[in-house]
């Protein structure tokens, strides 16, 4: 199946050069919802999900995006943990491998498979110069921190654009603070997520708090000084307004649920169209976000204030601030958060 996967898809002539394309980014939702962790204050309830991941649409879906006229950073929404899926991993080997308007793949791991006998022959046999990999730190659950980060480690050496992800998770910023400065010494962006919703399961877990609403004054103080940007602390923590704000869904960025099905965004629900049957039209203009949050970091940063601020790298998640922007600048031009409204008693983090 793969083979043919591979010969099927048109590669550019030896020492053609590709003329330049607008730029495209495609967050990929593929349902795949196998883990091989059991993390107590999992939000997304993906075990209780059906698996509908299949390897053969993904094919055809990879093939309808590589024709494309676009340079496409294409990030895999997986659900479950892509190591524990042998047919998954070869399917975005042979997107690596393969020469083509996709110039970064990009996916998320627990990195608690094996190394040697799992994660190291993937490497070895992919390039990994079109690869971005988001490791996340699932630090409840694993129980070797310094093996998680040696894996980190030897993942950038092989020259895959990689981060490191971890949730805000009340009562243990002192071990954000103390990976914050292992990430920093290994030349490794943190990116940061704040919980959605209760927290469950964790240490200090209380069922009567609404996240990211009820990070107190001082956990968001604290945080402030740990999280990656302004601009996810204002999505993420503060609970900015996006309704009206400029973005790119639509027209630079899309989403593509399983079946290939498209949409500006995830919270958009008007479709643009199946890939694997429609001719997908890309938005002239902008779109004004229809919605009052977006919580979601694979969403928020197709925002154009990231553009403003920010360069971006070939992996979406990865974004950095412009040298020329004082620091103070960053956290301009956002919307008032969403809990303004709420009487003291409700407001949590933003009384």
């Amino acid at each position: 199946m793969i083979r043919s996967f591979l010969s099927s898809i048109r590669l550019f002539r030896r020492g053609e050069k590709p003329s330049p394309l607008p730029y495209l980014g495609i967050r990929y939702q593929i349902k795949y919802h196998r883990c091989n962790l059991d993390c107590p204050y999992c939000i997304a309830s993906w075990k209780e999900q059906d698996n509908l991941f299949d390897a053969e649409t993904f094919e055809r879906i990879i093939r309808k995006i590589q024709k494309i006229p676009r340079r496409i950073s294409l990030r895999i929404g997986v659900g479950g943990e892509i190591f524990t899926s042998a047919e998954l991993l070869a399917c975005i080997r042979a997107i690596c491998n393969t020469r083509s308007n996709i110039f970064n793949v990009s996916f998320s791991t627990n990195l608690a498979a094996d190394w040697n006998k799992v994660i190291k022959p993937f490497l070895d046999t992919t390039d990994t110069a079109k690869l971005g990999i988001g490791c996340t730190l699932h630090d409840t659950v694993i129980a070797d921190i310094d093996d998680f980060f040696d894996k980190a480690k030897k993942l950038k050496d092989t020259g895959a654009e990689i981060y490191i992800g971890l949730v805000a998770i009340p009562g243990r910023f002192d071990r954000i603070a103390a990976y914050k400065k292992r990430c920093e010494a290994l030349g490794i962006p943190l990116i940061m997520n704040g919980l959605v919703g209760p927290l469950r399961g964790a240490d200090n877990a209380d069922d009567g708090k609404i996240y990211p609403r009820d990070y107190t004054p001082s956990e968001l103080d604290e945080l402030r000084t740990l999280w990656d940007t302004p601009h996810s602390y204002k999505l993420l923590l503060e609970g900015c307004r996006t309704r009206g704000m400029a973005c790119w869904a639509g027209r630079q960025y899309i989403y593509m649920d399983h079946r290939g099905n498209v949409y500006p965004c995830q919270q958009i629900a008007n479709t643009m169209g199946n890939i694997l049957s429609d001719r997908i039209e890309f938005q002239q203009a902008d779109t004004l976000c229809p919605q009052d949050v977006c919580w979601c970091g694979n969403e928020n940063q197709a925002l154009k204030i990231v553009d403003q601020y920010y360069d971006r790298s070939r992996t979406l998640r990865i974004f950095y601030p412009k040298k020329e922007i004082p620091p103070h600048r960053l956290y301009e031009g956002y919307n008032p958060s969403v809990f303004d409204h709420l009487p003291p008693e409700g407001k949590g983090c933003h009384e």
